[in-house]
């Protein structure tokens, strides 16, 4: 991923762009882990888009999209959580990064009973 600025070329790895994620994602109550999941385990066994610790990014015309891979923890409004997990992510990636984001899907592949 890369910003062109008048003095050139930023290039931002994709595991940079993970690591925020993942701090976003341990900031939101209410998300356990992010996790591959069976969809997942499938997906790159066949060798399709390669989710990485439940976190897949991809760059299209309208920016960064994000998809994330989730356990929810149980007795919470699991849709409130995901608004609230979207918003956190986007804040961080768009503040650390500067890039734009397209948009941030949540797959719910878990619940914690604990």
């Amino acid at each position: 991923m890369f910003i062109q600025n008048a003095m050139g070329k930023v290039n931002i790895s994709k595991q940079i762009i993970a690591k925020i994620i993942g701090i976003a994602v341990n900031a939101t109550n209410g998300i356990i882990c992010t996790s591959t999941g069976v969809v997942g385990k499938i997906t790159n066994w066949l060798g399709g888009n390669r989710i990485q610790n439940g976190i897949e990014l991809k760059e299209t015309d309208r920016g960064l999209d994000i998809h994330l891979c989730v356990t929810v923890q149980h007795r919470l409004k699991m849709p409130e959580v995901c608004k609230v997990l979207q918003s956190n992510v986007r804040e961080a990636v768009e503040k650390f990064t500067g890039l734009s984001i397209g948009s941030i899907n949540v797959t719910i592949v878990g619940v914690s009973v604990k």
